[in-house]
């Protein structure tokens, strides 16, 4: 009896390293935690691509796509040619869990069920705001959160261990950006190699893009600059999960209150590491402040 014991439990430790291990090397990634069976809602309804959006579309999604990486809310993977980034969202966190509200009270059920309708509805709101008023300045090529019936793609998705997955996009909700490279290592590696002017053309990108974020009424409530990339010239917001209608925003007084909150890091940043574009920072922000935009 107690070998058995004995054997029982070093099954089960075994059995957990191994979830562990394979959790770990797939970052967590599984095809069942980007699927849920969400009810359509025509809040998320978004424009279906015109033909030659459509096309265009095609042609990005029949490539290969490998894993990225895992954030808070999705899981990336980067097309083959390496211009585009396709977003999952993690919908196991958000999605009814059936079988394990069925042990908890009602009210506690009713909290819990509460809570994932909200942080998907915010979520999704929030994607939906950068399409429709902010695509040019968050990269977004396509965005699909209900399930439709006219992509047919059916897609080449390769996890963080190699494994190819084909999951059918029109079932799935998801994310396509351009693929950006970071703000800050971007800006260094220029400035380290004496190509200031082509750091300056991006310094003024980034203050140009929070300026129109402003101008298009919305708020950022993550404004963190390592959510902030090029894509060649063109500064990006990267993260799609933050944002909310603020009208205020495009009052100029309340814009320069952004426009000098949301730079504060970046300046320190240049100031202690790139102090030769100090001077030119500086200038674009309070020629941004003086015209009032």
């Amino acid at each position: 009896m107690k070998n058995w014991v004995i054997q029982g439990a070093l099954f089960f430790i075994g059995f957990i390293a191994v979830e562990r291990f394979c959790h770990k090397q797939t970052q967590g990634f599984q095809l069942q935690k980007i699927q849920a069976d969400l009810p359509h809602n025509s809040d998320w309804e978004t424009l279906l691509p015109g033909d030659h959006t459509s096309q265009r579309l095609q042609t990005i999604l029949s490539q290969p796509y490998s894993f990225l990486n895992s954030g808070g809310e999705s899981y990336a993977f980067v097309s083959k040619d390496g211009k585009y980034v396709l977003k999952f969202f993690k919908l196991h966190h958000m999605r009814p869990k059936k079988f394990a509200d069925k042990f908890l009270p009602y009210p506690l059920r009713a909290k819990y069920q509460k809570s994932r309708i909200q942080k998907l509805t915010a979520l999704f709101s929030s994607c939906k705001l950068a399409y429709e008023r902010f695509r040019q300045g968050t990269g977004l090529v396509y965005l699909h959160l209900n399930k439709t019936d006219f992509l047919h793609v059916k897609l080449q998705l390769f996890d963080a261990i190699g494994v190819l997955h084909s999951p059918d996009l029109d079932q799935l909700s998801f994310a396509l950006q351009e693929k950006a490279v970071m703000a800050f290592p971007t800006l260094s590696a220029l400035a380290e190699v004496k190509e200031l002017e082509a750091a300056k053309t991006r310094l003024s990108a980034l203050i140009d893009l929070i300026v129109a974020r402003c101008q298009a009424g919305l708020s950022d409530h993550d404004p963190r600059q390592r959510n902030f990339g090029f894509v060649g010239e063109k500064a990006i917001e990267i993260d799609l999960g933050s944002f909310t209608i603020d009208e205020t925003l495009k009052i100029p007084s309340n814009t320069n209150k952004i426009l000098l909150y949301e730079t504060l890091k970046l300046r320190r940043y240049i100031n202690k590491y790139h102090p030769e574009l100090s001077d030119f920072l500086e200038e674009k922000i309070n020629n941004k402040l003086t015209k009032g935009t």
